[in-house]
């Protein structure tokens, strides 16, 4: 029987996240929306300003329209972001402010954070701010793809450069686990991009990055689209400007928006939390390891945490199954109510189970099974005597030896873009311009972007 370790923890199939850019934001706006999704306690990942810019957005500039947006120099926007923070929401930076953002700056930003509504780990950057870490053509790695972004980009940023003035990427490292970075079309974005949260080795200041889906939340919400995201178990992180299901002059929201919400909310198998939540359920996920042999599996977890409900999706009727950590079948599904930290779990079952996935291998004759990682080998040992690897490692029966640069616990994602993933993600993320040129009236012609004499318009919702 086939056999899967999915990320959601039971009893959900499948999970839904918005990061919510601040740009162009009122407090009055914010208020109408947020206390609509308080009031069904739907959790976002929210992006704040700290302070007002100091210096313009961009180097070269961009029009001043890019610095529109209320910050947390408005005690009332403060005090409301302090309820929501207290009431599950995530608060996170979106740069200290909409302009360049000089180390200071930056520092200052994260010292107000933190005083005021908690350490955040998940970070957003804004447009074109020279304080982004790896941006422009530096999303890539890739040589062609790099030199074609190189070509068309005209702006420098260098917030992982140490000789700037804008560098934070010490702070950056040692504060955030996850900076959002690609954009997709696709509905379910894990689909596009299985491996995030990820660590990138050409961009070490970030400890892990992830890709949201740009798309209207109606579209997302729709039963057909619910119902496909739980058959893959899959994950919608969803970009949006959420103020803007607001009317500017009555405040009244969107009934398409509040539909949409109503219909996510009220879907029993969707995992609706913040940013930070759901990566690092992905990253605890990261660090399970299923080793298989006939009628037996065991799930090897090197993180320093338990990981609970933990989920494996079998493609059929398990009949019997036996363990010593509660596993039972529910839904359908075979369930792990916790696997400990640091721990393996041994699973007995009444069927063979063929287990699909990069971190599942079949044990070799004497039970031992191996993983080449990117960033180091496991070793995990199932059986009763102990295994010499080599004249310096011993592995203990039942136990596992993880020779690691990254040690789990840290910030630093455990899974790593492949190049074939990488790719797909770049060309996801050129087509998207590609269709805005063509269809949604977007300039190719990046020195239309730095005229002062044209404002930034808004990008519609509906376009999406």
């Amino acid at each position: 029987m086939k056999a899967k370790l999915v990320w959601p923890p039971h009893p959900y199939k499948a999970g839904f996240c918005i990061t919510d850019d601040t740009d162009a934001a009122t407090f009055e706006q914010v208020k109408a929306v947020y206390d609509f999704l308080l009031a069904r306690n739907f959790r976002t990942t929210k992006t704040v300003w700290a302070f007002k810019p100091r210096d313009r957005c961009g180097i070269p500039p961009v029009p001043d329209s890019a610095l529109r947006g209320i910050t947390l120099e408005d005690q009332r926007y403060l005090d409301y972001c302090r309820k929501l923070h207290e009431s599950g929401f995530e608060i996170c930076l979106h740069g200290a402010s909409a302009g360049n953002n000089t180390r200071e700056y930056t520092l200052k930003a994260f010292d107000l954070l933190e005083r005021n509504l908690g350490a955040c780990d998940t970070f957003i950057c804004h447009s074109k701010n020279a304080d982004n870490l790896y941006w422009e053509h530096r999303v890539t790695s890739l040589p062609i793809l790099k030199q074609l972004l190189e070509h068309y980009s005209k702006h420098s940023c260098s917030g992982e450069v140490e000789s700037s003035p804008f560098f934070w990427g010490d702070v950056c490292k040692e504060k955030i686990s996850q900076i959002r970075l690609f954009r997709t079309r696709n509905i379910d974005t894990l689909k596009s991009n299985p491996s995030m949260p990820y660590f990138d080795r050409h961009k070490p200041c970030v400890n892990g990055w992830f890709t949201a889906t740009k798309r209207r939340i109606i579209d997302c919400a729709t039963e057909q689209a619910r119902e496909t995201l739980k058959r893959h178990y899959g994950l919608t992180v969803l970009y949006q400007y959420l103020f803007r299901y607001a009317d500017p002059q009555t405040l009244e929201l969107d009934p398409r928006f509040t539909r949409a919400i109503d219909c996510l909310a009220g879907d029993p198998g969707i995992l609706v939390d913040t940013v930070s939540h759901i990566m690092r359920r992905l990253r605890l996920i990261q660090g399970l390891f299923v080793a298989h042999d006939r009628d037996r599996f065991w799930l090897v977890n090197v993180n320093r945490e338990d990981v609970d409900g933990v989920q494996i999706a079998l493609a059929g009727r398990l009949s019997h199954v036996s363990s010593d950590c509660g596993a039972s079948v529910r839904d359908g599904n075979l369930v792990l109510p916790l696997v400990p930290a640091s721990a393996v779990v041994a699973v007995n079952t009444s069927q063979r189970l063929r287990f699909e996935g990069r971190r599942c291998r079949a044990v070799d004759r004497d039970k031992h099974a191996a993983w080449r990682l990117p960033f180091g080998t496991l070793f995990a040992n199932l059986s009763e005597s102990p295994w010499k690897v080599g004249p310096d490692l011993e592995v203990k029966a039942h136990s596992f030896v993880l020779q690691s640069q990254r040690a789990p616990g840290d910030r630093a994602s455990l899974s790593c873009l492949t190049v074939a993933e990488e790719l797909r993600l770049v060309l996801g993320q050129l087509r998207i311009i590609a269709r805005e040129v063509l269809f949604k009236g977007r300039h190719l012609n990046v020195d239309a972007y730095l005229d002062d004499t044209k404002e930034i318009k808004l990008e519609n919702h509906d376009n999406w």
